[in-house]
C-alpha cells in the first residue's frame, strides 16, 4: 500500500510542477487609434529557433490593428538575464512605425533596454509587454 502512494504522490507532483512552468512572451500593445507596424530584423549568424519560427526571411513583422495587442512566444520559462540576453543577440533591430513617428533601437544595449524595462512580474517574470503610444 505504501509502495502504490509513493507513486501516486510523485506522479501528481510531476504533473503539478510541470503544468506550472509559466510561458514566456514579447507582448506589443498599440494604445494608438491606428496601425502600428512592429518589424523585428534579425541577426542571421545567431540561431534563435523562437524567432526565426515566426519570421518571414530574417525579420517578423507585426501589423497591430488599433487598440490591440500581439506576442511572440518564447515557450516555457520566464525572463531571467540569460534569456534576455540571447533574444537581444539575435536581434539586429527593432523598428516601431506609425503614420506619425519611427523608432529604431538600433544597438544591443537599446534593445536590452528596451526589453529589461518592460518586464512584469514580481516572482515569475514571464512578459514583456511594450506598450505603443
Amino acid at each position: 500500500m505504501t509502495q502504490k502512494f509513493k507513486i501516486l504522490f510523485i506522479s501528481l507532483s510531476t504533473i503539478l510542477l510541470v503544468s506550472c512552468d509559466p510561458i514566456h512572451d514579447i507582448g506589443f500593445v498599440n494604445k494608438t487609434t491606428e496601425d502600428v507596424k512592429v518589424r523585428i530584423n534579425l541577426d542571421s549568424k545567431i540561431k534563435n529557433h523562437d524567432l526565426e519560427s515566426v519570421a518571414n526571411g530574417d525579420s517578423i513583422v507585426l501589423i497591430i490593428k488599433e487598440k490591440m495587442g500581439a506576442n511572440i512566444s518564447f515557450g516555457i520559462g520566464s525572463w531571467s538575464k540569460n534569456e534576455i540576453e540571447k533574444a537581444v543577440n539575435s536581434i539586429k533591430n527593432i523598428e516601431i512605425e506609425t503614420s506619425d513617428f519611427k523608432t529604431t533601437y538600433k544597438s544591443k544595449n537599446s534593445i536590452k533596454n528596451l526589453l529589461e524595462s518592460n518586464i512584469n512580474g514580481i516572482v515569475l517574470k514571464t512578459e514583456i509587454e511594450i506598450e505603443i503610444k
